[in-house]
């Protein structure tokens, strides 16, 4: 058998869950009745009833297995004949269909012998491509030769039945009821016997039982071969030790074949060990580099990888898939290696993923965005500038989602808010630079350096993208601008350049800012447009003092310039619960102005 049909049989047998619950239903050895009862009573009722005829059976009469006591001895004498008869016998006894008792009874004990040491063939058997239910079938020859035939119980039999515990349906209790009974007939376990039970272990693990084969196989001297080790490492896998299986498969006085590090990538990826399984897979290219499983696996573990964000799996299965494999990466995977490129400041793998994205389908703005966020983890924030405007050249809009990235950098690092503006200023990209990425630099300046430092910028922004600066920067630079005279200038521009329709969600806290700033500045239009948002947001949220701390400035300007727009404020305000707060703001304005009357009352009565 080919080694990838190999490792196709070891999923479906060993791993498969699906196989597992089939093998848990059919666990209880009562359920075949050659197995209710032990070999050798059979065996004992058989010898009662025999007849000692010197007339043979007429199906072949009884043949000597004392001494089949493994399958390499047994194998040899197994019948070969005529090829037409070979035919004969599997047709018969090896079908689609289990032989009928009949059939059976017509056919001589050797090819029956037969049929079972073909089913026990390492190297794989089927009948012309066709499965048979083997377990079914091993055991249904062997009661026959046992029941019907009065063969004595021997070696070869049990080893058979013990190939049948492989099967789905086959169990390590079934297999503990064998070993007893070999127990009780004082009869010596086999090599083949033992590697065989391991096989059983590897797809019905039982971690004692598998330590009692191995101590039993040391005392007689049993080699411990390939087959052997890995029916070990699968037991220990399927049994969820992923631990101690991974530790057994990387000794080096234990090596395994392909497919079975095949079995350990697959189950490893799927289980999210992916240092394991790079591991492996890196171990299995090695070992058969010129192997087409090993393109398989790569595209396999480029999936993994992409999926869990393992950079350098990921680059490493890319270079082996992409560059040296005839397989098409899913435009799926593409997506998740460009995340993952990006997440990792990788933009030469973000620049070769997107190139392969725009060769198959339309490139769309997350796409662009995580190639700039390549570009910015890695320090490089021309080539983040390079990608949006590309990306704003292909007709995208680019919004303030598009630069998250780029606005942690600059808050992380700040000393890149110059770079950022220097390739603004350098590239020459004729008026077309994105807004949305100088409306960032405006508001990271401002946040950082305060606002008169962005004075110089926010001068040139017309000049090089075409558009006024955003709403959302501008009233960054009125929050944190300290100069009256800038402010001014500020608040002008924005009563001029923005519609109340486009004026930004605030936060409670900067709406705060924003109309103490206004009210301050006298500029009472605009304070009063922000306070109708302010209020319209504390009615949808829960508020609180701190929220509305620019009803003081916001009440004592009005009061000052006594402007009446501020009761229709008050009415709104006092309608939400916070009577209290506006009333204690009111009282102490009236307080202070009386305070300031008594004062200057005072200052004339003392001048005359």
């Amino acid at each position: 058998m080919r080694v990838s049909q190999w490792m196709y049989d070891g999923l479906r047998h060993g791993l498969c869950p699906a196989a597992h619950r089939i093998a848990l239903r059919h666990a209880d050895a009562s359920a075949h009745p050659m197995l209710a009862h032990p070999i050798h009573d059979v065996h004992t009722r058989l010898r009662q009833r025999r007849r000692y005829a010197a007339t043979p059976i007429r199906t072949g009469g009884t043949v000597d297995m004392a001494g089949a006591g493994s399958a390499t001895a047994t194998r040899s004498a197994a019948p070969h004949g005529a090829p037409g008869r070979r035919s004969a016998w599997e047709d018969r006894l090896l079908g689609p269909t289990s032989p009928t008792e009949a059939t059976l009874m017509g056919s001589p004990v050797e090819d029956i012998i037969g049929a079972l040491l073909a089913m026990r063939d390492p190297r794989g058997w089927s009948y012309h491509g066709q499965d048979i239910d083997r377990h079914g079938r091993i055991i249904q020859l062997v009661r026959h030769l046992l029941e019907v035939r009065g063969q004595p119980a021997s070696p070869l039999l049990y080893e058979c039945i013990m190939d049948a515990m492989i099967e789905p349906k086959g169990s390590a209790k079934g297999m503990r009821r064998l070993l007893d009974d070999i127990s009780v007939l004082g009869m010596k376990p086999t090599e083949a016997m033992c590697r065989s039970a391991l096989a059983v272990l590897a797809n019905h693990p039982d971690y004692v039982l598998r330590q009692s084969i191995l101590a039993v196989m040391q005392e007689f001297w049993f080699t411990v071969d390939t087959s052997s080790r890995q029916s070990v490492v699968l037991g220990l896998l399927r049994d969820g030790q992923y631990e101690l299986a991974y530790a057994r498969l990387l000794e080096k006085e234990s090596p395994v074949e392909g497919w079975t590090y095949d079995i350990f990538i697959m189950v490893f990826g799927k289980l999210g060990f992916v240092d394991e399984m790079m591991q492996l897979l890196r171990r299995r290219k090695m070992l058969l580099p010129s192997d087409g499983a090993v393109p398989r696996l790569l595209h396999y573990a480029l999936d993994v990888c992409s999926r869990y964000f393992h950079h350098a799996g990921t680059v490493y299965c890319w270079n082996g898939t992409v560059k040296g494999s005839p397989l098409q990466v899913p435009d799926g995977i593409v997506e998740n290696v460009l995340a993952t490129a990006a997440r990792h400041g990788d933009a030469s793998l973000a620049t070769e993923a997107l190139d392969m994205i725009a060769q198959r389908t339309r490139v769309l703005a997350y796409h662009y965005e995580a190639v700039a966020e390549s570009f910015v983890k890695s320090g490089d924030m021309v080539g983040a500038l390079r990608v949006l405007c590309i990306m704003k050249g292909n007709g995208i809009c680019i919004g303030r989602g598009n630069t998250r990235a780029m606005h942690a950098a600059m808050r992380r690092k700040p000393k890149l808010i110059g770079d950022v503006e220097s390739a603004l200023r350098s590239l020459d990209i004729g008026g077309q630079a994105p807004a949305a990425v100088v409306d960032l630099v405006l508001e990271a300046t401002a946040e950082i350096h305060g606002g008169e430092r962005a004075m110089d910028l926010y001068g040139d922004v017309v000049h090089l993208c075409g558009e006024p600066a955003g709403a959302r920067a501008m009233q960054a630079l009125i929050m944190h601008s300290r100069d009256g005279e800038t402010r001014n200038r500020l608040m002008q521009d924005y009563m001029r350049n923005v519609t109340e329709e486009d004026d930004p969600v605030r936060y409670p806290r900067e709406y705060a800012r924003l109309i103490s700033a206004c009210a301050e500045a006298g500029q009472m239009d605009l304070a009063f447009r922000f306070a109708a948002q302010a209020v319209s947001a504390s009615a949808s949220s829960a508020t609180g003092e701190q929220e509305l701390t620019w009803v003081k400035a916001l009440v004592e300007q009005a009061v000052a310039c006594e402007d009446g727009r501020i009761w229709d404020v008050v009415d709104k305000l006092s309608s939400i619960e916070t009577r209290s707060t506006v009333q204690r703001v009111l009282q102490q304005s009236r307080l202070a102005r009386r305070a300031a009357q008594r004062k200057e009352v005072g200052a004339a009565s003392a001048k005359s």
